[in-house]
């Protein structure tokens, strides 16, 4: 007769299993900052991939092209290429049922307006360039310790209710 040991923490268990594919290296260091700081007790085995960049829909093929099966599946992109790639972006999306996480007009106008207020320049890449070089230049991007300084758990808590997208990537590490 087999014996368990009682004072033996059982595993954790996830009950759900999801991806999050980021467009590029850039998203993916974002979405991991997120993974780590508030996925841990949501019951969800997250998953975060990032892409090659690209065109939308080429990012949504790249999301279907992983192996695994996953309960729900989340591509995250910057809304701003032309309006004819975003419709069959959608629509590839929507006919494998991916959802969609859209940054208007790209990753670094939300990291901008996390830390500061939401800039008024709404051009993807004036966001890029003033991003990374008032606040992570390129080559510190792809250092993890570099998001623990600048997003802070208690910043993102406070700006969550005022940044919608913010508050739908929390959400969804969340297991919601």
């Amino acid at each position: 007769m087999a014996r368990s040991n009682p004072n033996k923490k059982k595993r954790r268990q996830a009950s759900k299993t999801l991806l999050i594919f980021g467009e590029g290296f850039n998203d993916g260091m974002f979405l991991k900052h997120l993974k780590a700081l508030y996925s841990f007790n949501a019951g969800v085995a997250i998953t975060v991939k990032k892409g090659k960049g690209g065109n939308a829909k080429s990012i949504v093929i790249d999301a279907i092209k992983i192996p695994g099966a996953f309960d729900r599946k989340v591509v995250v992109l910057d809304n701003d290429k032309p309006k004819s790639e975003m419709i069959e972006a959608r629509r590839e999306a929507k006919g494998r049922s991916i959802e969609l996480l859209e940054n208007t007009p790209c990753l670094e106008y939300l990291l901008i307006s996390i830390i500061n207020e939401r800039p008024k320049e709404k051009n993807s890449s004036w966001c890029k360039n003033e991003f990374e070089s008032k606040y992570l230049n390129r080559k510190k991007r792809r250092e993890s310790n570099e998001y623990n300084k600048l997003f802070p758990k208690k910043l993102l808590d406070s700006k969550r209710s005022t940044i919608s997208e913010l508050n739908k990537l929390i959400s969804i590490m969340e297991g919601e």
